[in-house]
């Protein structure tokens, strides 16, 4: 079974390097120019909520994930905060310079179940060449609309979102999480920096939009301005206590985009038609049975790859067409894994595609915390080594076996006891490849791998 390649969002894919299109061409060998990663020394950075490890005032030494962009605003400090005492082992190397066989993996049994609100999914025109209405529909109740457009003008140019009641009595729409990050031209710093956002986004806000009249969603996206080329991604998490009309649009800076929206049109998709909505906005993976790391080994789980985990299926409302949305974007995966026994277990993240740059959650469940980990976490992305010809055909990936080669690039997500009960989230990120492998093994066994191949 060959590995599908899927370049999300800004260069989506079906199956095929030929189809592959990052700013428009094929960058399938294409080496992504980037700004080496610069250490900002000690800064002050405020806690986030809930998380419990830092106080106020308190000193981080933290790494700017930012890159090679010319944009205003804020970059991220983000890095992997878990607690030490979630990592009671040293860390690992997980670059192999060489081996002489790769790590088998074996595909471990889940459940799938769908369920949430509706989910907008608005990537269609990508490459947007005029003003208009990206995608527009009605949502009731829980909701959460994933947008991802590119300025392909020669003029600075608004990307929002308008809400519109047309009802009879006052909607309030409550707003739960949100990311909206500055315009760039980097693409996957756009995509890893909105999940960081969104993932440790927590909003409390609500927005009343009287009986036939219109607001925004979000007032900074009428205060940003995208330029030629660059790329917005906003995502937001809301609930309406009536119908609501949602519309991403795009309209010159002088205007007014809730007097726009009302003249404007429906901009026709694109060849790739990533647009749509789709009911049920998140995916449960559940695993059928405890995962017992001394009788299991090293197992994975596969995710978006749409044979095993199979992408979802809805309904264009600009034009009733059926519409796939190929990739999963803007879909949440709460990943669950119970655990037999109290042994150490190391948790991976391995690419399949080609670069990838986003971020996860690891949450303890019996303590209720939350904790964000950036994928990778020392530099912007990772996973554009390639597995060799000699090595893919003597070790060939099948529906239900895997493996770990001496060029896949691999993510440390953590070791974390058998003791304790955690669960993960994650979501594909915009610009990144697809799919990837989550990945478990007992932590004595990854600890003796990577030896081996430091040692090799």
């Amino acid at each position: 079974m060959k590995k599908a390649l899927v370049l999300a969002c800004v260069g989506c894919s079906l199956m095929s390097p030929a189809y592959a299109r990052i700013h428009g061409q094929d960058h399938t060998n294409q080496t992504v120019a980037i700004q080496p990663v610069q250490d900002k020394g000690t800064v002050e950075i405020a806690p986030a909520q809930g998380r419990g490890e830092l106080q106020p005032g308190q000193k981080q030494d933290v790494v700017d994930l930012a890159v090679n962009m010319d944009v205003d605003g804020i970059h991220p400090k983000y890095s992997n905060r878990v607690p030490e005492s979630w990592h009671p082992m040293d860390s690992v190397n997980w670059q192999p310079g060489q081996q002489n066989s790769p790590q088998p993996l074996k595909r471990w049994p889940v459940k799938v179940s769908d369920n949430g609100g509706t989910l907008l999914f608005s990537d269609s025109p990508e490459y947007v060449e005029e003003n208009g209405i990206l995608y527009s529909d009605v949502v009731d109740g829980n909701g959460r609309i994933f947008y991802y457009h590119l300025n392909n003008t020669n003029q600075n140019k608004k990307i929002a979102v308008v809400m519109e009641n047309q009802g009879k009595y006052t909607a309030v729409v409550h707003v739960s999480r949100q990311a909206l990050n500055q315009p760039s031209d980097n693409y996957l710093w756009v995509g890893k920096t909105a999940q960081q956002q969104f993932m440790e986004s927590q909003e409390n806000r609500d927005i009343f939009v009287f009986a036939g009249r219109k607001n925004l969603l979000d007032n900074g996206a009428n205060n940003t301005i995208v330029k030629p080329g660059q790329l917005v991604n906003g995502i937001y998490d809301f609930h309406t206590d009536m119908p609501v009309r949602f519309s991403v649009i795009m309209y010159n800076p002088g205007e007014n985009p809730l007097d726009f929206v009302s003249k404007a049109k429906v901009l026709p998709k694109d060849e790739h038609r990533l647009r749509g909505t789709y009911q049920g906005m998140n995916r449960i993976v559940r695993a059928v049975k405890e995962y017992d790391p001394l009788q299991d080994g090293a197992v994975f789980i596969p995710l978006a790859d749409n044979q095993r985990d199979i992408y979802r299926k809805g309904i264009d409302a600009t034009d009733g067409s059926v519409t796939e949305n190929y990739g999963n974007y803007g879909i949440m995966y709460e990943l669950h894994i119970p655990v037999k026994g109290d042994s150490d277990i190391q948790y991976l993240l391995c690419p399949l595609g080609g670069v990838y740059a986003g971020a996860m959650t690891v949450k303890d469940e019996m303590q209720n915390r939350k904790f964000l980990l950036n994928v990778p976490d020392t530099k912007l992305y990772f996973g554009d080594s390639r597995v060799d010809d000699y090595t893919g055909s003597r070790f060939p990936a099948t529906e239900n076996r895997d493996y770990i080669y001496h060029t896949s690039e691999l993510e440390d997500l953590g070791v974390y006891s058998g003791k304790m009960r955690i669960s993960f989230e994650f979501s594909p990120p915009g610009a990144s490849n697809l799919p990837v492998n989550f990945i478990l093994m007992p932590a004595t066994q990854a600890m003796g791998l990577a030896y081996k191949w430091q040692k090799m």
